[in-house]
């Protein structure tokens, strides 16, 4: 429970006024909980559309969706995904791409990468079947998370020291083949078995930037976890879109 909560305080704005003296182990172990964190964030918007679809249109509840989201995670990894694209786009070696990532200021490509992110995004929630978007977002933020969880597990990290590379340490493998089998099961229990197909598709299709990244860095940074979840997440609900209308 002390890990989900650490995992809950560090990812979200959830307003969780426990004070936990905790070791910097205990901290990168809470890894483990992203997934978890994922759902609790899941749950949440699920609720708001089931409450905002009773009376307001799909293209406001939409707009209130994509805010929600970013105040309840207070925008965590859309920083991360920015500076990432701030980072791969200046086309710059290795290092001085990682200099770039850590710079504080944003840039042109960064701003235009999110302008394209949540327009896509926001264009995709209004576009799923009012019957199914709920479900499907309430499972968006799960998989981007559980994208993360692949990436802290199976690729190296890309620098010396930072954040990021507390969790990397203490995230065992087992760890993602775990929330593997939970993420399974919830997809079998709420959603057409079809649906196992767009995790699939959105695991194998974004495991293509994620290489790329760690070619180019030689490894993944906190910056990049979070620009892999934001990824994953839009992928996600752009195949159920797909999926939806076939």
């Amino acid at each position: 429970m002390q890990g989900l909560i650490i995992a809950l305080q560090f990812m979200t704005r959830i307003p969780l006024k426990i004070n936990l003296n905790i070791t910097e182990d205990e901290f990168g172990s809470s890894s483990k909980f992203f997934p978890l964190v994922g759902l609790i964030i899941g749950i949440i918007l699920f609720f708001i559309i089931k409450l905002t679809q009773i009376i307001l249109p799909p293209l406001v509840v939409g707009a209130i969706i994509l805010i929600s989201e970013i105040i309840i995670t207070g925008g965590i990894h859309l920083d991360g995904y920015m500076d990432t694209m701030d980072g791969l786009f200046s086309a710059r070696p290795k290092e001085q791409a990682l200099e770039i990532m850590k710079d504080s200021r944003v840039g042109a490509h960064s701003v235009t990468a999110l302008i394209s992110l949540l327009i896509l995004k926001y264009s995709i929630i209004v576009s799923l079947p009012a019957n199914e978007v709920a479900i499907l977002i309430l499972f968006m933020p799960v998989v981007g998370r559980w994208f993360m969880l692949y990436c802290l597990s199976f690729f190296p990290y890309a620098r010396n020291q930072g954040l990021g590379k507390i969790f990397w340490q203490q995230t065992k493998r087992k760890h993602w083949y775990i929330s593997s089998l939970f993420i399974l099961i919830m997809f079998l229990i709420f959603l057409p078995y079809i649906y196992l197909l767009a995790l699939t598709i959105t695991f194998l299709i974004t495991l293509t930037p994620a290489l790329l990244i760690s070619k180019y860095l030689n490894g993944h940074t906190g910056d990049t976890y979070g620009a892999l979840n934001e990824m994953a997440q839009v992928i996600f609900i752009f195949i159920c879109l797909i999926i939806s209308r076939i």
